[in-house]
């Protein structure tokens, strides 16, 4: 019995608490559940860092889209698809430019002549060939041929001048960092040879030692010159390939 008061006494609590959270004005309500929504935490969202491949091939990307731009090569494949399409236009005409119409007045109409109206007053005639039909169909079937082949060759030119432009450019990347390395290099064999210099004064070193150092000193700023070439080489060799400077190109 005390149980069954126990638990009509934790219904009739329950229903009037339910019944005063209902007399809530509603902007106290959207108060707490801004309040709500605000302590929620959220996980931001990581940023998105370039890598230096994606800077490649952004870099890649753009000198691909000057080169079919600019490249004699594609100029002269857009020309010859232009040349098939028209050709293709052309050959819809073709029954137009095979049929040929005729016709004449008769001279004793002209000259108001009685014996006009024993002879017709004027003649017309039209020419069709019995292979105008067959004629139009196969010129229109090379015609459309034509276009697919000329797309085709384009979509090669395409394809070739892609993989020779990216060729070229990691040939330019490499160069410029071997002629940067080369530059360390040197620098640190001028360093070395100044030094020998004041130990030679100091006469810590002998001059054959001095000597030894001056000559890796001259080998590898001839090295670097021979980099700095390879790199001038691979920039005009892009460049013809781009139809700019490259500098341009980059920037």
């Amino acid at each position: 019995m005390k149980i069954g008061l126990v638990v009509i006494m934790l219904l009739m609590g329950f229903m009037s608490f339910a019944q005063s959270l209902n007399k809530i004005p509603d902007s106290v309500r959207r108060k707490m559940n801004e309040e709500n929504s605000n302590n929620t935490a959220t996980i931001p969202r990581p940023a998105v860092e370039r890598t230096a491949s994606d800077s490649d091939d952004i870099i890649k990307n753009k000198l691909l889209r000057i080169a079919l731009r600019n490249n004699p090569e594609m100029t002269t494949a857009d020309a010859n698809v232009q040349i098939a399409e028209i050709s293709r236009k052309k050959a819809n005409s073709t029954m137009l430019s095979s049929i040929s119409l005729g016709g004449n007045a008769n001279e004793f109409v002209i000259n108001n002549s009685p014996a006009s109206n024993f002879y017709p007053k004027y003649n017309i005639g039209a020419t069709i060939p019995l292979d105008i039909l067959a004629k139009s169909k196969a010129e229109k079937k090379t015609a459309d041929q034509q276009i697919i082949i000329n797309n085709a060759q384009k979509q090669l030119v395409q394809q070739d001048l892609k993989a020779r432009l990216f060729t070229l450019y990691e040939t330019y990347k490499e160069k410029k960092e071997l002629v940067e390395l080369q530059k360390i290099a040197m620098e640190d064999d001028l360093a070395a040879y100044e030094r020998a210099q004041t130990d030679f004064k100091d006469e810590v070193i002998s001059l054959a030692d001095l000597n030894k150092i001056y000559k890796a000193s001259i080998f590898e700023k001839a090295l670097l010159t021979t980099k700095q070439k390879d790199l001038k080489i691979a920039i005009i060799q892009l460049e013809a390939m781009l139809n700019m400077p490259l500098q341009k190109a980059l920037n």
